[in-house]
């Protein structure tokens, strides 16, 4: 019986969030109301609040979810090539997620600049996969691995992830201050530059003991 009432719930939930993703495509967040997500969904008004506080929590929600999908494609694509340089497989991560937005203009206006949600939003944790704890985890192995020295990793996967999503925004949709593909090179320098600033010295990789 249990079961079958959680079912129930995320059923309902699942349906306000379709709805509400389908009428966020179709136009503005400020002239859609929860009483047409819920009509939508086909769920009294006062269901709506037993998920969601308001209109905007779902858009974040359904913002977080679309931004774990493109990262969760693009850590499926690397893992099914043989990239072992850890600056290599961060810059085709990136290229990864930069062309799948390229290719769908309406998920980047949808996300616009917050491709970070995926990854450090406490409410992700809570509410989806754990594909951005395996992708967290994964950068901060192989910058061990080649023995980049980053005190914090999360902050500098942070900043590198949100510089991408800010900065090629208009470079997707407006092609401002270039198109997205002379763009790229810029960006993926400045991302080279940054993990090189953690990266060992040879004199300093020779010292350490062996087996690490």
């Amino acid at each position: 019986m249990k079961k079958k009432i959680s079912e129930k719930k995320k059923e309902k939930r699942q349906n306000l969030l379709e709805a509400a993703s389908l009428l966020f495509s179709q136009k503005d967040i400020h002239s859609v109301t929860i009483s047409d997500i819920a009509q939508k969904a086909n769920v009294a008004k006062g269901t709506f609040y037993l998920y969601f506080k308001d209109k905007y929590e779902i858009q974040d929600v359904l913002i977080m979810q679309a931004c774990n999908r493109l990262l969760n494609h693009a850590r499926q694509k690397l893992n099914q090539n043989d990239i072992q340089n850890f600056e290599d497989a961060v810059i085709f991560i990136i290229d990864s997620i930069l062309n799948d937005l390229e290719s769908d203009h309406i998920l980047m206006k949808f996300i616009e600049k917050n491709l970070s949600f995926s990854l450090f939003s406490s409410q992700m944790q809570n509410t989806l996969d754990d594909v951005s704890l395996h992708l967290k985890d994964e950068f901060k192995q192989r910058a061990l691995q080649n023995g980049y020295d980053i005190p914090d990793p999360d902050v500098v996967l942070y900043m590198i992830v949100d510089m991408t999503g800010s900065t090629c925004y208009n470079s997707i949709l407006f092609n401002q201050p270039v198109p997205i593909e002379e763009f790229k090179p810029y960006l993926f320098q400045a991302i080279r530059s940054i993990l090189r600033s953690y990266k060992k010295k040879e004199a300093e990789l020779s010292s350490l003991p062996e087996g690490r």
